[in-house]
């Protein structure tokens, strides 16, 4: 058997397992939230009897085990259930605000990448110069400043200096390509200054080890600038760290886009999250738990697989 076969199903296994796990303590943690949702539907001033029909006909009156295998069952049948809240199809509530929250995360790696490979790369290639202690400054400010902090940061100063910018009125890209683009400027910002922060740490750490291979040294004995060197011959052997952290890092920007997109008023994911915790929508709040926490387990996945692309020592060992 070819070893990245034994590779890809012992990862799948795992990643299996972890999404179970996850099941379960997405069901754990929002059956642990106080009040029910018979307490948000049926409102405060209902009597006895309202609140005991709405109670059966939701089936809370089951044991948590008994609702957590119908839910699971429900999840494997795609549907995700139902929310409780309107009654709509849970996968039709996240599909429809997915493409925003990918959208968003897209733009904002986009933006990590551009911040964080070039400066990391120069900042080791003129290492100690003006161009390393802006890229150091910069990634300590990045790495020490929360997304939800560095957003409210964006929108008040975009409020201040620039008052026709759309700060909180997202545009979907549908309605109007340029305006989307103006309305996910900040929230990507917000949340690729940190991630690109991490890559630029890394890249540059990276860069400098690789500076000292023999590889390297060889290179300029030829009379090879660092520039060309580190471009031709660098820049791969470099980045093979920098996958594995910023595949990790990607994974978190949809987490952390339940911060950005209730700061930036983004109808994605992270809102939705947010809005079904606050309802009681236990069926909403579930998917959406096990849907960020598949994405993590996806992204994993993905990094190791493509490690040994991007690494060629490692891809020769497999």
């Amino acid at each position: 058997m070819h070893p990245m076969v034994g590779l890809v199903g012992g990862r799948l296994l795992r990643g299996l397992v972890v999404l179970w796990l996850l099941s379960v303590m997405a069901f754990v943690m929002v059956q642990a939230l106080p009040g029910t949702p018979v307490d948000v539907l049926a409102g405060p001033y209902s009597d006895a009897e309202t609140r005991a029909r709405l109670t059966e006909e939701l089936g809370l009156n089951d044991s948590p085990v008994i609702q957590y295998f119908r839910w699971l069952a429900e999840v494997f049948q795609g549907s995700l259930g139902t929310s409780l809240y309107n009654g709509l199809p849970v996968s039709s509530l996240i599909a429809e605000r997915l493409v925003n929250t990918v959208e968003l995360a897209v733009v904002a790696t986009l933006v990590s990448v551009l911040w964080g490979v070039p400066f990391g790369a120069f900042a080791a290639l003129h290492r100690g110069g003006i161009v390393d202690r802006i890229a150091r400054s910069g990634t300590f400010l990045g790495l020490a400043t929360p997304v939800f902090v560095l957003g409210v940061i964006l929108v008040l100063a975009a409020t201040t200096w620039f008052p026709a910018w759309p700060t909180l009125q997202y545009v979907p890209f549908a309605d109007d390509p340029a305006s989307n683009i103006k309305s996910l400027l900040l929230p990507a910002l917000a949340l690729g200054l940190p991630l690109g922060s991490t890559i630029c740490r890394y890249m540059r750490t990276s860069m400098l080890d690789v500076f000292e291979q023999d590889y390297m040294r060889t290179a300029l004995a030829t009379g090879a600038s660092r520039r060309h060197a580190m471009v031709n011959h660098g820049m791969r052997n470099a980045s093979a760290p920098v996958v594995t952290i910023a595949g990790l890092q990607m994974a978190g920007l949809i987490g952390e886009a339940v911060l950005v997109e209730n700061v930036f008023a983004i109808p994605g994911v992270g809102q939705l999250t947010v809005n079904s915790l606050q309802n009681q929508d236990y069926a909403v709040a579930q998917a959406c738990l096990l849907l960020l926490g598949a994405v993590y387990v996806l992204m994993n996945f993905v990094v190791d697989l493509t490690y040994p692309l991007v690494d060629p020592k490692v891809g020769a060992l497999r």
